[in-house]
């Protein structure tokens, strides 16, 4: 568990090289999530509390940059992420938290900084609930109840719900370009014309994203997903233009 959550400045944090290995993706993907997170206009200020720029020597000793980031940092990233494998991942995470503020709390509190404390106290409280939301997804054998579960738990730590993406119909840009009897591209035209995606790697009422395989190699690609909203106009959109 130490390996996962580490103490940096005090504080029980992970980093972006870590989150990275541990759920597969490409560190610059993790990267420009969290500061696609630091520069939105709102709220900008609470996610920086809960990233912290790093840097780590690479493997020809170049010095590169990464991110600390606490539990809540932790869970805005994570929470995008779904699947069976991805949902064991997080609880890992979250007991290797559990684990560090433990270790935390052994601390005789005269070391700590007043302000510390007072985070670790609002981060214990939040903590109790949304852990027993965890415990009960990990026992639940109904992957929709553990979705909604596991949103449930997001938004006792980070203040949003995460919408469980498998309740709703999702189509690609060929199985709607089959239902119009148009072509991919013209699909992606239509959804570029109206603005319908959201920033990578997140989702809106149109669609979200997701990470597939390349048709010319192993490497995962992002595509977009479109939701029955989204479907439905890019359908308004091809039949009111003119023949």
């Amino acid at each position: 568990m130490e390996e996962l959550v580490i103490m940096h400045e005090k504080t029980a944090v992970t980093t972006s090289l870590k989150v990275a290995e541990i759920f597969g993706k490409e560190h610059k993907n993790v990267i420009q999530t969290i500061e696609d997170k630091i520069q939105s206009a709102e709220n900008s200020a609470d996610y920086k509390n809960m990233f912290a720029e790093g840097t780590y020597k690479d493997g020809r000793n170049r010095e590169q940059k990464m991110y600390y980031m606490n539990r809540d940092g932790f869970s805005f990233i994570a929470f995008g992420f779904t699947g069976k494998k991805a949902d064991n991942f997080k609880l890992q995470y979250i007991d290797a938290f559990n684990h560090m503020e433990a270790t935390l709390k052994k601390i005789p509190a005269k070391k700590l900084d007043p302000v510390i404390q007072a985070e670790l106290s609002i981060t214990r409280t939040k903590t109790a609930k949304a852990n027993a939301l965890y415990r009960i997804a990990k026992e639940t054998t109904s992957e929709s109840a553990k979705q909604q579960l596991l949103a449930q738990a997001a938004e006792i730590l980070t203040g949003e719900m995460t919408i469980p993406v498998m309740k709703q119909k999702e189509y690609t840009a060929t199985d709607i370009g089959n239902k119009l009897a148009i072509s991919p591209n013209k699909v992606g035209r239509i959804c570029n014309k109206l603005g319908l995606k959201a920033e990578q790697p997140g989702q809106n009422e149109y669609g979200r994203w997701s990470n597939s395989k390349s048709q010319h190699s192993d490497k995962e690609v992002p595509q977009w997903l479109y939701f029955e909203k989204g479907y439905q106009a890019i359908k308004k959109e091809h039949l009111a233009a003119p023949a």
